[in-house]
């Protein structure tokens, strides 16, 4: 067993993740273990995507890859494939998985990035391939720490918790951004997208002071659009990573609660970008300019 760390959390695991920094620190907070797992438990509830869900147990199969299962906040099953690729396994539990956990342990969880500002961060939320990732690679790019992207962990306190140190992006994203090297490792074998190593997050959690949401838009023009009041929960279910475990009324209690407590110390922007024109660079350049431009409670 290994012990890593990530999301603020030391996991000990008998699954190698070189994803993930090493730590020598005592204990431990959850625990991943190769199991023998069966697709689906009797009595689960189904949900889209090849979820389920049955109280405090979430999981999901992909096939050829494994079958995965989390258990109330501390501890995943991993039981992969016959000939699964290693790295395909670890997308997933790194992913999807250690997603549901964060979940089941009480965080909001959003699917997005989060990028420190001064003594802050911004979260970046948007749908698979709305940009997160080459925008996370342009904050990057100019000097502001990435703390996580795409699973977004927030604990109760409205600070986002960092995670991993590195993001996948295309090749033609990076070649954009003038990042891509032939010697960057792939995130699969058979496609163009390719991991890019970042630097280590800062450990401790950092509050969040915006939460911006990228969307599409046929106008000439970027445009900031405040999101208040009661439009805030709908915006941030959509964006829930994996918000189809949001399943049940007591679980769809708790994320509303978690969703307004987020949204009374977050200001919440639509970021609407021209189709024709829009750049992670004017991207960025925009939300650091409303980031800094932020109410003194809110900074």
């Amino acid at each position: 067993m290994t012990t890593y760390r990530c999301y603020g959390l030391t996991l000990r695991s008998d699954v190698e993740l070189p994803e993930l920094p090493q730590t020598t620190a005592p204990g431990w907070d959850a625990e991943i273990i190769r199991a023998s797992l069966s697709a689906v438990p009797a009595g689960a509830d189904l949900l889209p995507k090849g979820l389920w869900r049955s109280g405090e147990r979430c999981g999901v199969s992909i096939e050829g890859v494994a079958h995965f299962e989390a258990r109330s906040g501390t501890q995943i099953l991993v039981d992969p494939s016959h000939g699964a690729d290693p790295a395909q396994v670890r997308l997933f539990l790194l992913g999807t998985v250690l997603g549901a956990l964060m979940m089941q342990r009480g965080h909001l969880v959003l699917h997005g990035n989060a990028v420190r500002v001064g003594d802050g961060c911004v979260v970046v939320l948007g749908h698979s391939g709305a940009g997160k990732s080459t925008l996370a690679a342009e904050f990057a790019r100019r000097g502001h720490q990435v703390l996580s992207d795409d699973v977004v962990p927030l604990d109760a306190a409205g600070n986002a918790l960092p995670g991993r140190p590195r993001i996948h992006l295309w090749r033609d994203a990076l070649e954009q951004l003038g990042l891509f090297d032939p010697a960057l490792e792939r995130v699969h074998h058979q496609h163009e997208k390719f991991v890019v190593p970042l630097a280590d997050p800062p450990e401790a959690p950092l509050p969040v002071r915006g939460i911006y949401v990228l969307e599409r838009h046929h106008a000439d023009t970027l445009d900031l659009v405040a999101v208040r009041g009661a439009a805030s929960y709908p915006l941030l279910h959509e964006h829930t990573y994996r918000n189809e475990w949001v399943h049940g009324a007591a679980a769809a209690a708790a994320h509303l609660h978690q969703c307004a407590r987020l949204a009374a110390t977050s200001r919440i922007n639509r970021i609407r970008r021209p189709l024709a024109t829009m750049t992670a660079a004017a991207t960025a350049e925009a939300i650091l300019a409303d980031a800094a431009a932020l109410t003194p409670e809110h900074r």
